[in-house]
């Protein structure tokens, strides 16, 4: 039964479950039928004796001829005994006594047949001038032929059941898998080539649709993730190819001409540098968007002063942009979460501010305390962001118009590093920007009562 197809096991469970019921069911009558065919036998014997026994005590002479015209005819016998006669209701039939057990025996003209299958009851009944015996039998044998009968009548109706029992639990486990089966067909029949296909599930609404509904959301999360994975292994590769194409240009370079000409030699190792140093950042900001889609990357919470660590990035970036100005405003308060993402949330905003803002501009870094949030706000005077691509800036790899843009776009992917940021904090992000005007970014951060406590 291991090795069977699911459908073949309950077929032949609800064949068993069906035959084993109909045998009951079967034997309960055949039982039923021998103990009615007793019952009766024996109150019509006790109606005969009542009978006789009555007239015997109303002095009526009881005789073989008398018997029979009161309906004693076999297989009833009645045997009548006094102290000096013996009336039977058939002159050939006798009964004898065999171990407390009446026995009937039969004498034929070549034969006597004894039967031993007998309901009797006896009782003495006082007459007129002596007390008699009677003794009523009726002789069952008769019954063991219609007993064969209707013994062979329900085995066959049990082989007929089975047979029937297996046809309809076949019939019926077919139907009821064809859907299942249908949904195998399907599901194997998609692959990489035909990804966006789904499972065709059953038009009824029932417990297989919803599994196969359950099956088609977890193969849209796949396909998604599918999606993403491919999109993401195609930007990786397409802004690993310019500096590495770079990188190859400045090495012919060096090759051919580079190695007695110091103005060569110089202009490449500072291209070759440069680039090495956009491919190492990309590369980490790769690994760092990948571990954390794999869930990698574990929040190290703990308490800390927003203020204090804005003013450490202000501090930080004064040296490295000399001809920035970065203003720290706001709220002096602590909260709980990653300080060390929190810092590269807000680095990734000045970094981006930087691109897009002239010598001498401001950019500010603003903690704001409002009730159960704080907002971290970075604004800056710079170029601002046209409204189509607002709402794209925070796709990988997306750079907004390349004219615009020229000699200020990164890789693409730190606004989406700071966005995945945000949300593993359970925040968000807001961005308002005009055209020569400026851009703020604005991000809401929950503040529990555990943050709050002790402050």
């Amino acid at each position: 039964m291991k090795k069977l197809k699911l459908s073949t096991k309950i077929t032949w469970k609800y064949a068993l479950i069906f035959t084993a019921i109909l045998l009951i069911i079967n034997f309960a009558v055949f039982l039923s039928t021998i103990f009615y065919t007793r019952l009766s036998a024996s109150n019509e014997v006790q109606l005969v004796l009542s009978d006789v026994s009555k007239k015997i005590v109303e002095g009526e002479n009881v005789t073989e001829e008398s018997l029979k015209d009161s309906g004693v005819v076999f297989p009833l016998f009645v045997e009548v005994s006094g102290a000096e006669a013996k009336v039977t209701s058939m002159s050939n039939f006798s009964l004898s006594l065999v171990g407390g057990k009446h026995i009937l025996e039969k004498h034929y003209d070549n034969r006597t047949e004894v039967s031993r299958n007998v309901i009797s009851t006896s009782e003495k009944v006082a007459g007129p001038s002596e007390v008699y015996t009677v003794t009523v039998v009726k002789d069952l044998s008769v019954f063991i032929f219609n007993n064969s009968v209707t013994l062979v009548t329900l085995i066959i109706a049990s082989v007929l059941g089975i047979f029937v029992s297996y046809v309809v639990g076949n019939f019926i486990s077919k139907q009821s898998f064809s859907p299942i089966l249908d949904m195998t067909k399907s599901a194997a029949a998609i692959g990489p080539g035909n990804i966006h296909d789904r499972i065709i599930g059953p038009p009824v609404q029932d417990e297989l649709k919803e599994l196969s509904e359950t099956f088609n959301g977890l193969l849209d999360r796949l396909d998604d993730a599918y999606s993403k994975q491919a999109k993401f292994v195609s930007d990786a590769s397409h802004e690993l190819r310019t500096p590495l194409t770079v990188i190859k240009g400045y090495n012919d370079l060096l090759m051919r001409w580079g190695k007695d000409d110091p103005e060569i030699l110089d202009e490449a190792i500072a291209a070759i540098r440069s680039e090495t140093d956009n491919m190492s950042m990309l590369v980490e900001n790769l690994l760092f968007i990948a571990k954390g889609e794999n869930k990698k990357m574990q929040l190290a919470k703990k308490r800390f002063n927003i203020h204090e660590l804005l003013e450490e990035i202000s501090k930080d970036s004064s040296l490295s942009v000399a001809d920035r100005n970065f203003p720290v405003l706001g709220d002096d308060f602590e909260v709980i979460q990653d300080r060390r993402m929190i810092k590269q949330l807000v680095r990734i905003f000045i970094e981006n501010s930087v691109k897009f803002t002239r010598e001498g501009s401001s950019i500010s870094l603003e903690a704001r305390k409002t009730d159960g949030f704080y907002k971290l706000i970075v604004s800056d005077d710079g170029e601002g962001i046209p409204k189509e691509d607002i709402h794209k800036i925070f796709e990988r790899f997306y750079v907004a118009d390349k004219a615009r843009t020229k000699d200020k776009a990164g890789s693409g992917l730190g606004l989406s590093i700071a966005k995945w940021i945000v949300e593993t904090h359970l925040g968000e992000i807001k961005v308002e920007s005009s055209l020569g005007k400026g851009t703020k970014m604005i991000v809401t951060f929950p503040l529990n009562e555990e943050d709050t406590e002790g402050i």
